[in-house]
């Protein structure tokens, strides 16, 4: 297994317009999960903001290694994909700002 839960990786995210673009995505599934199945879950990464009440703004300090851009986790926005479909791994979130932003992910779908 190549990629981890926290990774922060760089993948192809599909729209619902059908189309695609390279995006900083959070792995989230665990580890378990992605050994037995060959399957990740990940949630997108982007610098703009809107949607804020679904928001989880990463800082600095948060990560193995700064975003280039301002970034926030889309707490509503899930995918499923493979590990090939990984281009390749930015950084990785720490373990207690990880914890946080699993609980707004449940906040925001469940």
């Amino acid at each position: 297994m190549k990629y981890e839960q926290r990774d922060i990786v760089e993948i192809n995210f599909l729209f619902p317009d059908g189309t695609s673009k390279p995006h900083p995505a959070l792995i989230v599934s665990n580890n378990e999960l992605q050994m037995d199945e060959g399957f990740i879950y990940l949630s997108m990464i982007s610098s703009k903001a809107y949607h804020s009440q679904y928001n989880f703004e990463l800082e600095d300090e948060m990560l193995t290694i700064p975003m280039v851009k301002k970034s926030y986790v889309k707490c509503q926005l899930l995918v499923g994909n493979v590990e090939r479909d990984v281009i390749r791994k930015i950084s990785r979130v720490k373990q207690p700002y990880f914890d946080r932003i699993v609980e707004k992910i449940k906040e925001s779908i469940f």
